[in-house]
């Protein structure tokens, strides 16, 4: 089994939000390429957030994320996190910053509970990869499991299982969680799992060996010291649990842009 890691972005919003204007002079976005720069992470992962889906909180901004596009897009891969009531007004921002022939380099993952029917969650996801992106649907720990229907998953190029509840970073892993993540992973064994939430060197573990294939980090990476030391603890984590667990970004197919 083989395990990707994904970094989230979020500790860093408000200091790249207060250099918007030259997102360069930040501390946030060399820290971001060092980063990158290890060949450890994957992708980054963008956390979208607006009210009433995420009460009294609002994260990346549609102009920010089009500078950090401008400044990633041609280093690494970018997944935005779009955890809004209704995605599509956001999607067509989004598609006015990212030229078509780019958008296979690029995962937008909607959120099962921003519609209120199967039929309307396929219809989202088939849009999004008619217009060239990679489809990811997320299951928020609080809904039930049945909401995340077969049709749903066939549907979806990647499926992200939140292991705490959304809306904020550092929480602690929910153990409920590794269930959910055994059910998908056994019942769509083709479909990769990423998991988002409460992350470190043990609980990849454990959500490794429950199935999953790549893993949202944020708070141990990003409120660590020394950043670039936490991806090796996670390594040496994943190294030590199984020889073959971790694999470097470049080599893993799963996640990759087709």
């Amino acid at each position: 089994m083989e395990m990707l890691i994904a970094l989230s972005v979020l500790d860093y919003e408000p200091e790249l939000s207060n250099h918007m204007d030259n997102i360069a002079k930040s501390e946030s976005l060399p820290q971001i390429i060092r980063l990158i720069e290890t060949g450890k992470i994957h992708n980054v992962h963008i956390d979208v957030m607006r009210p009433p889906m995420i009460p009294h909180e609002t994260k990346f901004s549609v102009e920010l994320m089009k500078r950090l596009y401008e400044e990633l897009h041609k280093k690494i891969p970018l997944a935005l996190h779009l955890m809004v009531k209704d995605p599509f007004p956001m999607i067509g921002e989004i598609s006015r910053m990212i030229p078509k022939e780019d958008r296979h380099q690029t995962v937008i993952v909607i959120q099962v509970e921003s519609f209120g029917s199967e039929e309307e969650n396929v219809k989202a996801l088939k849009f999004l990869k008619k217009a060239g992106y990679k489809a990811g649907i997320c299951l928020n720990l609080p809904t039930s499991m049945e909401r995340l229907t077969k049709e749903i998953v066939e549907n979806a190029d990647v499926v992200l299982l939140m292991t705490v509840p959304m809306g904020s970073g550092g929480q602690k892993y929910c153990d409920e969680s590794t269930q959910r993540i055994k059910y998908f992973s056994q019942r769509f064994p083709e479909k990769p799992i990423e998991v988002d939430g409460g992350i470190d060197p043990q609980t990849i573990n454990i959500a490794m060996k429950a199935g999953a294939k790549m893993a949202v980090v944020g708070s141990f990476i990003t409120r660590n010291e020394n950043p670039l030391k936490a991806i090796e603890e996670l390594e040496r984590s994943l190294e030590r649990s199984n020889p073959k667990a971790l694999t470097a970004a470049g080599r893993n197919g799963i996640f990759q842009p087709s």
